[in-house]
């Protein structure tokens, strides 16, 4: 069977390298890893006492620190061929800390070249633990505290373990691939820079719902029509809304709703503002101060449409996009 190994070391623990170290026949061959992060010291000086496998749990900036010694090491440890699977693991599976965490796994004399990448960053179950408060004096060590923690079913770890024997592909969840792609992403090791992730499915209000929602504030739009000379419209300062207006009808047909028409606004060439004056001159102090108060609540509700509009739209596009909608 030959010499096997499994290792929690101290994470990113500083240390200093001793003198000579790069003769050392641990790191013959890598460059030395930083000072500030002994991670890869404990795993080149287990890699140089074993002859079959091992494994790490490390935590995952191990596998993407963009370092040049650590990112370094992770090229020779490709290259020469010593890892066989990567595990992302789920958050919060220690008490003590909810740092996320990763499983290296090595060998040596392995018969392929291709590395197993798995995501088990959702494969998980929670599981509630009973703990004794350990500080604080007698409030607290005489209590019982409910920690909740994510583990591993049996069922996720056989999943992996096949994963691994077999070195399978599936969505979502694994995949083999090769040295040279994990060159063309830099050596990084993390799963998710190879796992295609299953499509997330968009939940978003009813349609119905955004729909009567948007028409109630086209028809509070509709409730005040005004006509309006350009020329006056120019001097009160609205010639700005005059722009069109979008026709969304036929994107809200789409999902099988109406969509009202804004009609609250007219610029024309004739005299007047049709509400209660008729000549471009001397206007009422009181239309004036009635279009002002008008204006804010036509801009309060041009808010409101843009953002019922966006609303529709971040519905809709996805169930575009996966077939679900058909225009």
């Amino acid at each position: 069977m030959g010499v096997s190994l499994v290792s929690n070391p101290p994470y990113n623990m500083a240390w200093t390298p001793p003198a000579l170290a790069g003769f050392m026949p641990q790191y013959s061959g890598f460059q030395l890893p930083p000072k500030n992060n002994a991670n890869y010291a404990f795993v080149l000086t287990a890699l140089s006492m074993i002859d079959h496998k091992a494994a790490f749990l490390l935590p995952n900036g191990a596998l993407t620190a963009n370092t040049k010694e650590e990112q370094g090491i992770r090229k020779m440890l490709v290259i020469e061929n010593l890892i066989s699977a990567v595990i992302t693991l789920p958050d919060a599976m220690f008490e003590s800390t909810s740092i996320p965490v990763c499983i290296i796994l090595f060998e040596r004399s392995r018969q392929t070249r291709k590395v197993e990448m798995i995501d088990m960053r959702q494969t998980f179950e929670v599981e509630t633990r009973d703990q004794r408060g350990q500080f604080g004096g007698s409030s607290h060590t005489g209590r019982m505290y409910h920690k909740n923690v994510n583990v591993l079913s049996a069922e996720g770890m056989e999943k992996a373990l096949d994963a691994i024997n077999g070195l399978k592909n599936e969505q979502g969840f694994c995949r083999a691939v090769t040295p040279e792609e994990i060159k063309q992403n830099n050596f990084i090791l993390a799963p998710n820079r190879y796992v295609e992730q299953a499509p997330i499915e968009e939940k978003h209000r009813p349609f119905e719902d955004i729909a009567t929602d948007y028409n109630r504030i086209i028809q509070q739009k509709n409730a005040i029509k005004i006509k309006m000379n350009k020329t006056a419209a120019k001097r009160l300062g609205y010639d700005c809304m005059d722009v069109a207006t979008p026709d969304v009808t036929e994107a809200f047909s789409v999902v099988g709703q109406k969509a009202e028409k804004e009609n609250y606004v007219n610029f024309c060439a004739e005299d007047g503002i049709k509400i209660s004056v008729s000549t471009k001159e001397n206007i009422h102090p009181l239309i004036v101060d009635f279009l002002s108060h008008w204006k804010q609540m036509i801009m309060y509700l041009n808010t409101e449409e843009n953002r019922l509009l966006a609303e529709f739209r971040d519905a809709l596009l996805p169930e575009l996009m996966n077939g679900k909608i058909d225009i």
